[in-house]
């Protein structure tokens, strides 16, 4: 053999050699590390206050955060639950609502895992469990992707939330604030999205950051009851939007209408409703001229500040500090992009829209543990609104809506606002 050619077969022999070793170990990583299932033990950890409660029926949750498959099972008594399942990537979300002296407390657990083949025959978690309240005051529907004039183009001033008392007792909507998360988008390019995270940097931060625009219900206290199952709504712009100015007409003007408005808001409508229907603005240090809801993916909560809110946020902000009760955006903290910072203690409920399982969660998991996943749908007319918990409805003798600080599981999709004069 010539000597040209046994050179020529002396790199190409290796060459094939590791290409063909390459395709087997690739087809040898796709087959056996990501096809397959595995069994997944969770154990839960009680908070110590609550040490001596049962650990049985504790619901547990398995949710495949490419697919949105979600398996289910309860805890025995020591409280462990097994589940078996396919390799991939899932949240897991453990929850349950027990009594304690009368009052109805929510212990859930939220984290993401990876299932893949390894030397592990089974993947344990420890979920040590958070106590938070059982929402009085809800969240039962907000409506921000907006509807279309007669003709065709995005009608923007229809914007709403609807408030409810969930409980059986007389609750009181003096000093209610609702805000929105600072991000605005879930998907947001702005640095400052990522940076209301954590030390961490992937769990959210205690304090809630919500837009300086901040509102709340006037009152000192018992002036304005909410009795059980009724209900308040806030619109952005409180007028009777009729079917001259949009194709999804609502009457934001009726009795039970508040505005949430100040003059300098100039690309909102003048409220239709009293004076004495206008939220209070306790704080007037956001930017722009409306107060803007994100159209594809906001948050939301609903919060009351211990004590006078007008004096929580009355040093403001100072450019270049990381501390106090209102700050700019981080980590320069140089932007003019203000925020109130609201302790995760102060929320009354929360909830959380993403349009991707990759995008950053919000809010802790004690005011919600998952967000719901929806399609931008801007002036589809589209609402969302709380699941009816029957079982609790049926006891009450008026609707009880689900209350389980989930997004995911709380939430729903509906065609067009109950507000929608049409229905």
């Amino acid at each position: 053999m010539p000597q040209t050619m046994n050179k020529i077969l002396t790199y190409i022999l290796p060459l094939a050699a590791a290409l063909l070793l390459c395709s087997c170990l690739k087809d040898m990583k796709d087959h056996e590390l990501f096809e397959g299932s595995k069994e997944v033990e969770v154990s839960i950890t009680l908070p110590e206050a609550l040490a001596a409660e049962a650990k049985s029926d504790f619901k547990v949750m398995l949710r495949n955060s490419k697919t949105g498959v979600v398996l289910t099972t309860l805890t025995d008594a020591q409280g462990v639950a097994r589940l078996e399942t396919e390799y991939g990537t899932y949240s897991v979300i453990v929850s349950k609502q027990i009594e304690v002296e009368g009052a109805v407390k929510i212990l859930s657990f939220s984290q993401n895992i990876v299932l893949s083949r390894d030397d592990n025959e089974v993947e344990k978690l420890t979920a040590e469990l958070t106590a938070s309240n059982k929402g009085t005051i809800i969240l039962k529907e907000v409506y921000f992707h907006l509807a279309k004039t007669p003709s065709g183009a995005n009608y923007t001033s229809d914007q709403y939330f609807i408030l409810y008392n969930n409980s059986d007792k007389v609750q009181y909507l003096d000093g209610i604030g609702l805000g929105t998360h600072s991000t605005y988008n879930s998907n947001s390019k702005r640095v400052y999205v990522k940076s209301w995270l954590g030390d961490d940097n992937t769990d959210p931060r205690d304090s809630v950051p919500i837009c300086a625009f901040g509102f709340n219900f006037p009152g000192k206290g018992t002036e304005h009851p909410l009795q059980p199952g009724e209900e308040v709504v806030i619109a952005l712009s409180a007028v009777n939007h009729t079917s001259t100015m949009t194709t999804v007409p609502l009457n934001l003007a009726a009795e039970n209408c508040w505005a949430m408005w100040i003059p300098s808001l100039k690309l909102q409508k003048t409220p239709e409703v009293p004076q004495e229907r206008w939220l209070n603005p306790y704080c007037e240090q956001g930017m722009g001229t409306m107060y803007t809801i994100s159209r594809t993916s906001p948050t939301f909560i609903i919060y009351r500040i211990e004590g006078s809110a007008e004096e929580y946020v009355k040093d403001g902000v100072t450019l270049g500090a990381p501390g106090g009760h209102m700050i700019s955006a981080p980590p320069a903290y140089t932007s003019k992009v203000f925020s109130i910072m609201i302790p995760k203690e102060w929320v009354y409920d929360g909830v959380e829209f993403r349009i991707s399982e990759s995008e950053v969660p919000r809010l802790c998991p004690e005011i919600s543990l998952q967000a719901l996943m929806i399609s931008s749908t801007t002036g589809s007319g589209i609402s969302y609104v709380r699941k009816v918990d029957e079982e609790a409805t049926a006891a009450a003798g008026h609707t009880v809506y689900q209350d389980t600080n989930d997004s995911s599981q709380d939430w729903m999709m509906i065609q067009r606002p109950t507000l929608y004069k049409g229905n």
